[in-house]
C-alpha cells in the first residue's frame, strides 16, 4: 500500500492493511506493508478514472468519479477531530456511530471540496453520453402525462409532491401507474426486482452449486420484512460463490450456464421449474433483496406474459455481468390480457442514467422489447424537447 495512506488506513481502515481483493474474482492477496510511490499521485501521474453506478443517493458526478478523493478527505477530516477532542475510535464504523452527526457534516464538506476541485481544476473527464444524444441513437418511445404539483414544507426544507387525481400527495410513480390503471392495464413495480427474482430462481443451482470451490457460507439479518425502522430480522445463513457477480464469475462457470440456458430454451413452459426451485432458493433470494410476496407474484405475472426466449435471454445478459447489468431496469411493469410493456418515469428535470441507457439500447436493439420513457410533468408545463 502507498505510504500517503498509511496513517488514515492504519487508523481507520485496519482489515485493509491485512489482505486486498482483486476486482472481479475477489481473489485475497496478502498486504505486506507500505512503500513510497505506490500510487498513481505520489508517482506524478494522472490518475485513470473508475466512476461508480448512478444509484439512489450518488447520482451526481462528483460523487461517483471522486470517490475515492471525497473518502480520503472525509477520513483525513475525521483524524482532525480525533486528534483535536482527544479522542480514541478502533475503526471508522466505530466513529460514524459514535459521532453520527459530525460525520454526516463532514461527508458533505468533503464533497463539497471536491466539487469545488473539480470547478477549478478538473482531475478527470467527467463527459458522459447525454439523455438527448442517446435518445438520437436508441428511439425509446415516450409518453407524456400532466399531474397538480405542489411543494410542502418538511422540517427546515420545501419538499416537492405530486398531487393524484383524487387530491392525494404521492410519488411520480404512483401518477404514472394511476394513468396506466385508466388505461386497463395492471401495473407492478419493477426495477430490478423482476431480474434478481427470475436469476436468484432459474440460476440458483449454479449460483449455489455445493462443487463450486469458490462457495462461500456467508451470514447476515434476513431481508425478508426487513425496513429502515425494523433492522432486527433474524440471522440467516447462505453459500454464494467468492466472485458472484462479476464478468469473471460469468466465465469461470460459462460452460454450467450455457447448458442451463439450453435447457431453459427446451422447455415448453417456465412457470413450473419457477414454482419447483422457489423453496430451495429461498437462501439465495433472500441474499438478493427478493425473498417476498411481492417479487414472487411480479415475477409469475412476467413469465405469464413475456415470451420464453425473452425471459431467458434477459436472465443470460444479465448473469454475465450481474452486479453491473442489474441496475438500470425500468419502474414498472404494465399489463394488459397477453399485453406487456416496461416503463421507466422520468420527472421534468430526471434524466435516463447511463445504467439506464445501457438497458434501453440493449432491450429495443437487440430484442425488441415493448418499453416506454413516461415523462410526469406540472400541468400548464409545456413538453419538453429532448
Amino acid at each position: 500500500m502507498c505510504e500517503c495512506e498509511k496513517e488514515l488506513v492504519l487508523t481507520f481502515l485496519p482489515h485493509q492493511t491485512k489482505f486486498g481483493t482483486e476486482y472481479g474474482s475477489q481473489k485475497r492477496y496478502p498486504v505486506s506493508g507500505f512503500a513510497t510511490k505506490i500510487c498513481a499521485e505520489c508517482r506524478g501521474e494522472k490518475e485513470e478514472a473508475h466512476p461508480k453506478a448512478a444509484i439512489y443517493g450518488r447520482k451526481g458526478k462528483i460523487e461517483r468519479y471522486y470517490w475515492r478523493e471525497i473518502y480520503k478527505t472525509y477520513l483525513s477530516m475525521v483524524l482532525d477531530f480525533i486528534i483535536q477532542n482527544n479522542k480514541h475510535v478502533k475503526n471508522i464504523i466505530e466513529f460514524e456511530r459514535r459521532f453520527k452527526a459530525t460525520s454526516k457534516k463532514m461527508k458533505r464538506s468533503a464533497s463539497k471540496i471536491w466539487q469545488i476541485n473539480h470547478k477549478e481544476n478538473p482531475k478527470y473527464d467527467t463527459t458522459e453520453i447525454t439523455e438527448s444524444k442517446f435518445l438520437s441513437q436508441v428511439p425509446i418511445p415516450e409518453i407524456v402525462v400532466y399531474a397538480q404539483y405542489t411543494q410542502i414544507q418538511k422540517g427546515k426544507q420545501r419538499v416537492g409532491k405530486w398531487i393524484s387525481d383524487s387530491g392525494e400527495k404521492t410519488t411520480i410513480e404512483e401518477i404514472a401507474t394511476e394513468h396506466y390503471r385508466k388505461l386497463g392495464f395492471n401495473v407492478y413495480r419493477c426495477e430490478r426486482k423482476l431480474i434478481s427474482s427470475l436469476v436468484g430462481t432459474f440460476c440458483f443451482p449454479i449460483i449455489q452449486d455445493p462443487g463450486d470451490p469458490k462457495n462461500l457460507i456467508a451470514m447476515r439479518q434476513s431481508t425478508k420484512g426487513w425496513t429502515s425502522t425494523t433492522k432486527n430480522t433474524p440471522l440467516v445463513f447462505f453459500s454464494r460463490p467468492q466472485d458472484f457477480g462479476s464478468h469473471a464469475y460469468f466465465n469461470r462457470r460459462n460452460q454450467e450456464f450455457s447448458k442451463l440456458f439450453m435447457e431453459l430454451r427446451k422447455v415448453d413452459e417456465l412457470r413450473p421449474i419457477f414454482d419447483q426451485l422457489l423453496e430451495p432458493s429461498t437462501s439465495l433470494r433472500d441474499y438478493l433483496w427478493v425473498n417476498d410476496d411481492d417479487s414472487i407474484e411480479l415475477t409469475r405475472i412476467a413469465l405469464k406474459v413475456i415470451p420464453k426466449e425473452i425471459i431467458v435471454d434477459l436472465i443470460e445478459w444479465t448473469i454475465k455481468h450481474f452486479w453491473e447489468r442489474q441496475p438500470g431496469w425500468p419502474d414498472l411493469l404494465i399489463v394488459k390480457s397477453d399485453q406487456y410493456r416496461f416503463v421507466e418515469v422520468k420527472s421534468p428535470n430526471d434524466e435516463l442514467s447511463l445504467d439506464q441507457m445501457q438497458w434501453f439500447r440493449w432491450a429495443i436493439e437487440k430484442e425488441k422489447i415493448p418499453c416506454e420513457i413516461c415523462r410526469v410533468l406540472k400541468k400548464g408545463c409545456k413538453k419538453m424537447n429532448k
